[in-house]
């Protein structure tokens, strides 16, 4: 079995502009990104999966110089990138994580992972962490399904259609009540979260550090702008718009549907429930 990590990523963002290129701590967000998918155990290969546009092959020479594989594809339909990959690769599994997550956590993605395949599960994720800490696990054959009836300009909302325990078989990892901050956000799409992220890495001053040592930083010294706002609007399919707490409803509902498995908050050890 081989899993294929594919960092999602485009360099035409608005609100702020080529952010997976901007730096910190003497590296990029997408190689912040490349560093913590190194740390994974259960990662074969890690792609950075991006357009055919002029302007994004920028992350050719980034991929160069940090000994991943790069793809550039089709420029609207993610699903067609990362099954391309899964081809060139011959792979059963991808890891898909969006180019603005640079706290992506190495330590749940490999528990997801070998959760993914002990489980022979379609889709792996973990809930109740901030927006921005975790991925997804996808087996090929599920994405393979969802592309026959996935509409090609929705599918960075891939996660609505995948995480459907009534057609896939779905897994998601419970962390310990520590660990859970549901209203939080980590994620970069704001300038607002850029003086965040900036923050966070001059405090905890270090290039490389896991999700724990955010929380730690946090019962010192409260960090700003991390939390979602009930009135604040979520992006679904088909043009729809969901307020902060009906989308967290939702997906109450579907965890409630899925396979769980509880993380236990002493050296992470995992008990399925």
């Amino acid at each position: 079995m081989a899993c294929v990590a594919c960092i999602i990523a485009r360099t035409n963002s608005v609100r702020l502009p080529k952010k997976v290129l901007k730096e910190v701590f003497n590296r990029s967000m997408i190689e912040h990104q490349i560093d913590r998918l190194k740390l994974c155990k259960h990662i074969d290969k890690i792609y950075i999966c991006t357009s055919t546009t002029n302007e994004d092959y920028a992350l050719k020479s980034i991929a160069e110089s940090n000994a991943v594989e790069f793809y550039a594809g089709s420029e609207d339909s993610i699903i067609d990138r990362m099954l391309d990959v899964a081809a060139i690769e011959g792979a059963d599994t991808l890891l898909r994580i969006t180019g603005d997550n640079i706290f992506t956590d190495s330590v749940y993605t490999d528990m997801m992972i070998g959760h993914h395949y002990s489980q022979n599960a379609d889709y792996t994720r973990t809930e109740f962490l901030p927006l921005g800490v975790t991925s997804e696990i996808i087996s090929v054959n599920a994405l393979a399904r969802v592309y026959e009836f996935i509409p090609r300009n929705e599918t960075q909302y891939l996660m609505v259609y995948l995480f459907q325990p009534q057609l896939f078989a779905c897994n998601v990892l419970i962390p310990p009540l520590t660990h859970q901050h549901k209203d939080w956000s980590l994620t970069v799409d704001t300038p607002e979260d850029w003086e965040r992220t900036k923050l966070i890495f001059d405090k905890v001053g270090k290039q490389t550090f896991c999700y724990e040592d955010i929380l730690s930083l946090d019962d010192v010294s409260h960090l700003p702008y991390l939390n979602y706002k009930n009135s604040e609007m979520v992006k679904m399919p088909a043009n729809l718009n969901l307020y902060f707490d009906s989308f967290r409803l939702e997906m109450d509902n579907r965890v409630n549907d899925a396979n769980k498995i509880e993380v236990l908050r002493n050296g992470f050890e995992i008990e399925g429930k």
